[in-house]
């Protein structure tokens, strides 16, 4: 019992250990996919596996684009979505000249491109490979891509720069009436007139006394 709980215990700690769940776990690979069709379109593909190896064949189903595959007598790419013949006459472009099909190859280490020799579901895809298809007479060579640039993340769109809102518009001051100037003289005049009243008053003043005294 004592046995079985100090085993249990050393393999729980080893386990636990950083090294242990990084050696189990699998570690990513890439590989890289063009298609050339008509009119020299390319549409390129980031395939990501965990396996040892795939085949082109694989590789070509995992970039999810329809294939017309020709079975007798090993895998033959007849058509790659609506580009191509049909399975049951895989080289129906190839009876007069110019000659169409689609033509297999391998990207080299030094970035050349080598036609393939082999069928695509025998020929073996590792990590950092990368893989041509092109619509044509086979004279053509895909176009010089890189792994690198196969896989580069899509740029991102810059957002457009904040606009700088403007300060609230200042409501313009109601132009305050103004007081109308008095006519030339009016100063004049307004002081005559209370001279005149004052002048009146006391004149009516000694006439009231003199009238009470008689």
């Amino acid at each position: 019992m004592r046995r079985s709980l100090l085993l249990t215990l050393a393999l729980l700690m080893f386990l636990c250990l950083p090294g242990a769940a990084s050696a189990q776990a699998p570690t990513p690979q890439q590989a890289g996919l063009i298609i050339v069709g008509e009119k020299g379109a390319i549409a390129t593909y980031c395939i990501t596996f965990t396996e040892p190896a795939l085949t082109g064949l694989s590789l070509l189903e995992r970039a999810g684009v329809a294939l017309t595959v020709h079975t007798g007598g090993g895998a033959a790419i007849c058509g790659i979505g609506e580009l191509g013949c049909p399975a049951t006459d895989c080289f129906c472009q190839c009876k007069a000249a110019p000659c169409r099909y689609w033509s297999y190859f391998h990207r080299e280490a030094d970035g050349t491109w080598r036609y393939s020799a082999r069928g695509a579901d025998s020929w073996p895809i590792a990590n950092g490979d990368v893989d041509a298809w092109v619509w044509g007479d086979g004279a053509t060579a895909p176009p010089a891509l890189s792994l690198a640039e196969i896989c580069a993340p899509a740029p991102t769109a810059t957002p457009p720069l904040a606009e700088t809102p403007l300060p609230p518009e200042t409501p313009a001051a109601s132009p305050q009436p103004t007081a109308t100037p008095a006519p030339a003289g009016a100063e004049a005049f307004t002081g005559y007139g209370l001279f005149a009243a004052l002048l009146l008053i006391l004149l009516g003043t000694i006439l009231v006394r003199r009238a009470r005294r008689r």
